[in-house]
């Protein structure tokens, strides 16, 4: 088509009442002043010193345009759904290389992270009884992450009841109903695999069996974090699987207006997705997590930190301690044994700072002599074994002598990887 018949048909859609603004467009053309190529008829003039992108290509062979045109339009359409098809953010974690902690265990830092909705505490360290090496901390930390984002993906993604669901009118009692929740599998292998079934490999070491389910038109099969057709999981493959689940709960006999327990019985479970995981299968164990602990700022304490995660402590003396006054606050604090003196036990801090905790009576003598060797693998309080407290202060008080009206707990803490594991002093 050529330029002045398209002009033509343009000016013939002009609407019959229309009337020209000459005025207007004679200020607009007279505040150009750099050069402007505006009409068809300069269109076709050479301008070879200045040729646009469009200029340019008009001079090409048809068949080349075409082929411009289709790569161009992969290139954009494979970005754009390369970016629609991601269902959640690649989990990514950025370490420092290890140090040694004020515990002498191998320690990390967390530059970065992008971890699903957790949020990952600043620093890491290494329990002497774990089941990985410093080296595979980065992995296992990306590992847990994954599975994180997993969980949000499908808490977001798939229906399930809400905080509160099956409580009464007003909240006041709860009624018989059915409840639907989200569950996602720990890490697991596809042991076999049909159009009518898929079998999940049990773990034995934590006694768990084989597990068989029948998926259904609707369930989704993901690997890189995108939908995938079924063929792209196959049997060998690491996964992690995601099912709704409905259970029926019952009211107990002795409920009333104020309190009630209910009993939960199973009655469906859906195949909703399955999920190729990315990282290599032993870095999604649980003990490979467990072997870690997290090091963050002590509560009320910030120039101290505590260990927490997976673990657990023993219990030395549980306080009564109050809250006296609105500033008064829950606060933390975690060392090592450097005196023990009867009811007085002197501990130090990370940041080097002396606590000296006083009760009553002598609670540490008291748990080594008739605690420690019937219950607790004989793991004794000394010099050197690691303590943690929580107790009561105003906030803007840091007093490093502690009294027994003061302690919420006394705790000797505990180095655990399994559940299974022997008690062990930090």
């Amino acid at each position: 088509m050529k330029d002045t018949y398209f002009d033509a048909l343009m000016a013939a859609t002009r609407p019959k009442s229309y009337h020209a603004k000459t005025d207007f467009t004679d200020r607009v053309m007279t505040s150009i002043r750099s050069p402007e190529i505006l009409s068809s008829q300069f269109r076709k003039k050479s301008v070879n010193k200045k040729e646009t992108l469009f200029m340019k290509l008009r001079h090409l062979p048809k068949f080349a345009i075409v082929a411009i045109a289709i790569g161009a339009l992969l290139v954009v359409s494979g970005s754009a759904f390369a970016a629609y098809q991601l269902l959640w953010p690649k989990p990514e974690v950025h370490v420092s290389q290890p140090t040694t902690s004020a515990s002498g265990r191998k320690e990390v830092a967390i530059s970065f992270a992008q971890c699903g909705s957790t949020t990952l505490a600043s620093h890491y360290e290494l329990k002497s009884n774990a089941t990985i090496t410093i080296d595979e901390v980065p992995m296992v930390l990306k590992a847990h992450c994954e599975l994180d984002a997993i969980g949000a993906w499908a808490d977001t993604t798939f229906p399930h009841d809400g905080p509160g669901m099956g409580i009464g009118a007003g909240g006041a009692s709860m009624t018989e109903h059915d409840s639907t929740y989200v569950n996602v599998s720990l890490a697991t292998h596809v042991k076999a695999k049909d159009a009518q079934s898929i079998t999940f490999e049990g773990l034995t070491k934590y006694n768990q069996t084989d597990t068989t389910m029948t998926p259904t038109s609707a369930t989704r099969y993901i690997a890189d974090g995108r939908d995938v057709t079924a063929d792209g999981i196959q049997v060998g493959d690491a996964v992690a699987y995601v099912t709704s689940n409905v259970a029926h709960y019952t009211p107990s006999s002795t409920c009333n207006a104020t309190t009630c327990s209910m009993t939960g019985k199973p009655v469906s479970s859906t195949l909703v997705a399955v999920v190729k995981l990315d990282q290599p299968f032993q870095y999604y164990d649980q003990l490979a997590w467990q072997s870690l602990s997290e090091v963050t700022v002590c509560s009320g304490n910030p120039e101290d930190t505590c260990t927490a995660g997976y673990g657990g402590a023993i219990d030395l003396y549980n306080g009564n301690a109050v809250f006296k006054d609105k500033g008064d606050q829950m606060k933390e604090i975690q060392g090592v044994v450097t005196q023990l003196n009867g009811p007085s036990t002197v501990i130090r801090s990370t940041s080097g700072t002396l606590f000296t905790i006083v009760t009553n009576t002598d609670v540490v003598s008291t748990y080594n002599t008739q605690k420690a060797a019937q219950y607790y693998n004989n793991q004794v309080v000394k010099i050197g074994s690691t303590l943690f407290v929580r107790y009561v202060e105003s906030a803007d008080q840091h007093n490093h002598t502690l009294y027994a009206d003061q302690l919420s707990s006394f705790q000797l803490s505990l180095e655990l990887v399994g559940k299974s594991d022997l008690p062990k002093a930090y």
